[in-house]
């Protein structure tokens, strides 16, 4: 089984609780490919490291940029802070210049590389300059989770062999096309978006963010009807992007759910499994008989 771990904000700690309900069920994970939140967890999944909400909540979150984007506390105050950073990016490519997310990681990753991990990864990251899916199968993998999760305006993209790397979700939001590099088993897609939601735009901004929407729920749904199996992690409510106070509560939602899905991941992987033991059967019948006519 290949698990292919979508991108989502703070939803991506429902990948950590299924991943871990994955291996307590001895369920094989012959690979896993990750995009934007999903390429943490994938990280930690291919390094060996805790699946649980830290060490990722100590490493990885800045509080700071995080209370930017929520509606929390003082508002003139926060509209303030926001118009500084806003002024300031007009003079760079990002919001955040990245340093404290960079920092984390490498004491999380420290130089580990893509390519030496026990198990196999594909990061996804896009693009800018095509849009294209770009799989990164190898190289330091604090760059790579950083260009998978480098979302555009907010983190400055990452330069990687001649290209600029930006978050994954702008090319795929699920990254099935980079779970399909990494073997012929069954690809299991791990949807954590936020529920769809129709409705009327009450003013411009609101059209233009559910334009940006659209686009990425079209992304979405032509990457899953790819995938062998689809787990949803959708939770009932949505939760905004940066709203670290949900991160437990996803991670217990993201474990319980996949407990629910384990009989039908169970069943994907049976064909493989009889095809072994049928192999097996073939190869002792074959000795049995060398013995009975030697």
């Amino acid at each position: 089984m290949i698990l292919a771990l979508g991108g989502g904000g703070v939803r991506g700690f429902a990948h950590l609780g299924a991943l871990r309900a994955i291996r307590e069920a001895g369920l094989p994970i012959a690979g896993v490919a990750g995009s934007s939140a999903g390429a943490y967890a994938a990280a930690n999944l291919a390094a060996e490291l805790p699946l649980e909400v830290e060490p990722l909540m100590s490493h990885v979150i800045d509080r700071k940029l995080a209370d930017l984007f929520m509606a929390s506390g003082n508002r003139l105050l926060r509209m303030a802070r926001m118009q500084s950073r806003l002024f300031k990016a007009l003079r760079r490519t990002a919001i955040d210049d990245a340093r404290r997310l960079r920092e984390g990681l490498l004491e999380l990753y420290g130089t580990a590389r893509i390519e030496e991990l026990a198990i196999p990864l594909a990061i996804n990251a896009a693009d800018l300059n095509t849009g294209e899916v770009i799989v990164l199968h190898e190289g330091p993998l604090v760059d790579a989770v950083m260009a998978s999760s480098a979302i555009p305006g907010v983190f400055p993209p990452v330069a990687w062999g001649g290209r600029l790397l930006v978050d994954g979700d702008v090319a795929e939001k699920v990254p099935v096309t980079a779970a399909r590099t990494l073997g012929p088993g069954p690809v299991v897609g791990v949807d954590v978006s936020n529920p769809f939601r129709r409705h009327r735009p009450a003013n411009s901004f609101e059209v233009m963010l559910m334009a940006s929407e659209a686009s990425i729920q079209r992304l979405k749904r032509l990457a899953l009807m790819r995938a062998d199996y689809v787990l949803s992690l959708v939770p009932e409510h949505p939760v905004d992007t940066f709203d670290y106070s949900q991160a437990s509560a996803l991670y217990a939602f993201g474990y319980e759910t996949t407990r629910s899905h384990l009989p039908q991941l169970e069943a994907l992987l049976a064909p493989k499994r009889r095809g072994l033991f049928a192999w097996l059967q073939g190869v002792t019948g074959q000795r049995k008989k060398k013995g009975q006519h030697s």
